[in-house]
């Protein structure tokens, strides 16, 4: 066989294989948004997960959060969006910046950019299994915004001892 039949059949299988590959991906509409907490843009960006409710296939989309709080899922590429059906939604918010790269032996030095603690989210905003945020995204370009609220806390009943009445 000639080098330029070899070359032939050698970039067909690729093509083929390349379009086989794909096959498994499941559709997906853009998806992006922002996210407010207490009416104000959520402050220290952080990182923003849909997962999946129903029995949907596919992968679970996720994106970063900006520092204005914009959003844009991705699921198989860049800014691509989500597969559609129903999702509970997972942010986590970056309270202080990473430290600087040092060299090895060589200390971080500290970072003074922390948020102050009144503009942190409250913690279950971020557990997978109580987020109270849910959302749809429909066969269209979907624009999903969420408006963080700080929730009060269960008051807690003081611990009784038994002989105690």
């Amino acid at each position: 066989m000639s080098e330029y039949r070899i070359a032939r059949l050698f970039c067909l299988i690729l093509l083929t294989f390349a379009g086989c590959s794909g096959s498994d991906r499941m559709p997906v509409y853009p998806v992006s948004g922002n996210i407010t907490f207490e009416g104000e843009p959520m402050a220290g960006g952080g990182s923003i997960t849909f997962i999946p409710t129903g029995n949907q296939p596919g992968k679970a989309p996720g994106g970063e959060i900006d520092d204005t709080g914009h959003y844009v899922l991705s699921t198989y590429g860049q800014g691509d969006g989500a597969i559609a059906g129903g999702f509970r939604v997972v942010i986590t918010q970056a309270t202080s910046e990473e430290p600087e790269a040092t060299p090895d032996g060589v200390a971080p030095k500290q970072s003074n950019n922390a948020l102050p603690e009144k503009l942190f989210i409250p913690a279950i905003y971020s557990d997978a299994n109580k987020s109270p945020l849910n959302a749809t995204v429909e066969t269209k370009s979907n624009e999903i915004n969420f408006q963080l609220k700080r929730q009060e806390s269960a008051p807690v009943e003081p611990v009784r001892r038994p002989n105690e009445a």
